[in-house]
């Protein structure tokens, strides 16, 4: 499966809180790696196959996370 960097638009990163409930899923999930996950201030950028999508997203509602977009980054070199 090839792997694609996807952007994941969520509420509440701005609280500590959500934030760290953030780390701990995706690090506690047994589906990323440490080099898979770049947090930034509005969301989280995973290095992940398209057929990952619905299971981080599964994931994320089920812990009650917000997300509001998901999307490839745009890579020109492809």
């Amino acid at each position: 499966m090839k792997r694609r960097r996807s952007f994941f638009i969520l509420g509440g990163m701005n609280i500590p809180t959500v934030e760290e409930k953030l780390i701990n899923i995706l690090n506690e999930s047994g589906i990323l790696g440490v080099d898979d996950i770049l947090y930034k201030y509005n969301g989280v950028e995973l290095d992940i196959s398209v057929q990952q999508i619905p299971v981080i997203i599964k994931l994320l509602t089920n812990n009650n996370i917000s997300i509001y977009s998901v999307y490839e980054i745009y890579d020109p070199e492809f």
